[in-house]
């Protein structure tokens, strides 16, 4: 390997337009991150990205020109997911390519794995060339990655190349990455090395408002245009026809237009909202070994059960429980953000915990109202409602005396 320093004289530079594949949102020649929560519709929107592009509908530089898009989908099923999901949305799919694995030829024989940029960037770049596609998304970058997400150096080595080709082939490059846990500033909430922040030189983030159930999708970040929109947009269940004449659901973006709320403000509201109950909540949670529905949390701090559902949600979206699975929430599991789902399910599963040890100077309980002040002095309570001795009350939280 040889290294050579490469010199420019300014003067005899000239100055350009920058390009943009979205006005405002998705500038040629660089790499644009995607990010939110798992499970929260990123591939969704990225559909409605690609429907646009490929049927010339979108304002930008290919506003009125259909341009060919390639997709490496890390996680997607393309005749289960990727297709279905582009189908609803209303993309010209003789337009769109997967760059679906790489078949690996050795003395032993071959198979099929999926691309990494360490290994396969000449093929990506050609399959690029080739197709003609003005747009790649990769999604996720980490499944393309070798090394550590969390390093600099490593997550250099891997998108530094990404970046100059797209600069050489004037495209468009949109890597989907995932939120950490916790809450904090919008844009530290990427998970792995800020150097992910660093290279795009546009971020878009997603969030859901759990007031409307909308997604509001907001440019936290651009080198290129001097304003930062958000977009609201609700996710409908579709459903499309397989080969077997069965159906299969997916999801599809209905655009709501521009919005004055962005994913800062969601966070926001996320980590304040609970007020003087989020010590309460978070401390039944975590009590329940098996976990909590909204049910049980309406009747513990005997508050309205719609409102315990978005106190669930909004303490899971700010980090401080974990959504086991739909309408069940944990106590966290104690694990680094890089081992986080991978594939994007909609929440983590928290480790199995032993029973808590209950406090001797348990008290004695008939209400939920009497839970909520027990559990708040950590006190567990006991509870008259006849459950089997030992046994936690789905009614109230106590525990038989």
């Amino acid at each position: 390997m040889s290294r050579e320093l490469l010199r420019t004289q300014l003067a005899s530079v000239e100055i350009e337009r920058q390009g943009w594949c979205v006005r405002d949102q998705i500038p040629l020649d660089v790499i644009t991150i995607l990010a939110g929560m798992a499970g929260i519709a990123k591939s969704t929107i990225l559909a409605w990205y690609v429907a646009g592009l490929t049927r010339g509908t979108l304002p930008g530089d290919f506003y009125g020109a259909p341009i060919p898009v390639a997709i490496i989908a890390g996680e997607d099923d393309i005749s289960r997911m990727l297709v279905p999901r582009l189908k609803v949305a209303g993309a010209d799919l003789n337009l769109v390519t997967a760059l679906s694995g790489v078949r690996v030829t050795e003395q032993e024989g071959d198979w099929i794995t999926s691309p990494n940029l360490s290994d396969d960037m000449t093929s990506i770049r050609t399959a690029l060339i080739e197709t003609g596609a003005r747009l790649l998304i990769i999604d996720p970058i980490i499944s393309l990655m070798r090394g550590d997400s969390h390093r600099l150096e490593d997550v250099r080595r891997n998108l530094d190349p990404l970046a100059s080709m797209a600069a050489e082939l004037d495209i468009a490059i949109v890597c989907v990455a995932h939120f950490n846990k916790g809450g904090g500033q919008a844009s530290d909430k990427v998970s792995g090395s800020h150097a992910f922040r660093d290279i795009a030189r546009s971020m878009l983030l997603l969030a859901v408002d759990e007031e409307t159930d909308n997604r509001i999708l907001s440019v936290e970040k651009s080198n290129y245009s001097p304003v930062k929109p958000s977009l609201a947009f609700r996710v409908d269940s579709v459903e499309v026809p397989t080969k077997s004449g069965e159906m299969t659901m997916v999801g599809q973006a209905v655009m709501l237009g521009d919005s004055s709320l962005t994913v800062q403000d969601i966070l926001n509201r996320d980590l304040s909202v609970l007020g003087e109950r989020s010590s309460d909540l978070i401390d039944y949670v975590n009590r329940q070994p098996e976990g909590a529905r909204a049910e049980d949390v309406a009747v513990a701090l005997d508050i309205p059960i719609n409102q315990a559902r978005t106190y669930l949600s909004r303490a899971a979206s700010s980090g401080r429980i974990a959504r086991a699975e739909r309408g069940v929430y944990t106590a966290l599991r104690n694990t680094d953000a890089t081992t986080a789902d991978p594939v994007g399910s909609v929440a983590s599963v928290a480790n199995p915990s032993p029973p808590p040890t209950y406090a001797t100077h348990a008290t004695d309980v008939t209400g939920p109202g009497d839970v909520a002040k027990a559990v708040a002095n950590g006190v567990t309570p006991y509870c008259s409602h006849g459950v089997t001795s030992g046994s936690r009350c789905s009614k109230c939280g106590g525990v038989a005396a």
